[in-house]
């Protein structure tokens, strides 16, 4: 059966679950895992305000050319419930908040998208009817956020996940899927800012870096993907994105993010991200190895059939023909 062929069979709503039982006992980092960018950003509409993170001069120009700012801010197309059954197994989140609501949480992305309390009850939804699979939540950045703010935070996603987080562990490879399984943990919170980080719930940044490749170009893009270098015994996450800078959409103004990033992500970058493999990163590397793969996050995941959460989740076949597992400490 050809690779193409395997990959469109997976059943994309457990795929974890149906992995063969090798894999499973392998430690979660060494696995390849597709996410999603900006995950978030399907809750922008038309009527979102302007958000902290937003460059300054988008006050001004948001409202002459709201349908344009859409169009380059929107990542997503499809919500979280999609996303989920699509294979997404992990969530970038950008937090802020809001001044005249002191008690809320919103997604961002430049602008406001949804109040969190939803996409995250349809991850406990989707956790607690697929009990196989284990989703990870990367709490990325926070806008206009308190100390107070951190805290209430972190105190609502205890409250929501309790016993189903995955709690920080000196040892990562010795969580694998079996394991997390028989403990009935799904979910991983990585939370990206010192004040939480004392606590034990929440894995902390160097746990699971995510370097941000800056890359306007396909070839700059994959340049970055094949040199980066990942350090041993963490998790990792490759991002597979074009970033536009302010002249790139000025010249493709009546154009899309969609259109002008992520199709030629899926178009030119897709196809060497399938040459790729999981498994245990070294320190050792010659000038055509790369670095494993372990999370890979895109643009638009539910484009063409789903084909990139597909192709990444294909990855993990790769592992059955090694035999380092077995073999190395």
């Amino acid at each position: 059966m050809g690779e193409d062929t395997k990959a469109q069979k997976l059943r994309l709503d457990r795929w974890m679950s149906d992995l063969p039982a090798p894999i499973k006992d392998m430690p979660l980092i060494f696995l390849a895992i597709p996410g999603s960018h900006d995950s978030m950003t399907y809750g922008i509409t038309r009527s979102s305000a302007v958000a902290p993170d937003a460059e300054p001069i988008l006050n001004r120009l948001y409202p002459l050319f709201r349908g344009t700012i859409l169009r380059w801010t929107i990542t997503q197309a499809s919500d979280t419930w999609h996303q989920l059954l699509i294979g997404i197994r992990y969530f970038d989140l950008r937090l802020a908040t809001k001044a005249d609501e002191e008690n809320s949480f919103y997604f961002t992305h430049g602008l406001y998208g949804e109040e969190i309390t939803k996409a995250l009850a349809q991850i406990k939804q989707f956790v607690d009817t697929h009990p196989g699979e284990v989703v990870i939540l990367d709490c990325q950045h926070f806008y206009d956020f308190t100390r107070q703010d951190h805290h209430r935070l972190r105190g609502y996603l205890l409250d929501l996940f309790g016993p189903r987080l995955v709690p920080r562990q000196i040892d990562l490879e010795a969580i694998t899927l079996n394991s997390l399984n028989r403990l009935k943990m799904q979910i991983i919170v990585v939370y990206r800012n010192e004040t939480v980080s004392s606590t034990g719930e929440f894995w902390q940044p160097q746990m699971m870096p995510s370097p941000w490749p800056q890359q306007d170009g396909i070839s700059g893009l994959l340049s970055y993907l094949r040199n980066v270098e990942r350090p041993p015994s963490t998790g990792f996450v490759h991002q597979a994105v074009l970033t536009p800078t302010p002249t790139f959409i000025v010249l493709r103004w009546i154009s899309s993010l969609r259109e002008k990033c992520a199709v030629p992500v899926l178009r030119d970058v897709l196809p060497e991200l399938a040459q790729f493999s999981p498994g245990r990163p070294t320190s050792k590397r010659n000038s055509v190895s790369r670095s494993p793969v372990n999370v890979v996050i895109a643009d638009f995941v539910d484009m063409n059939d789903a084909i990139f959460p597909r192709t990444i989740i294909d990855l993990n076949m790769k592992l059955l023909r090694h035999t380092e597992y077995s073999s190395s400490g």
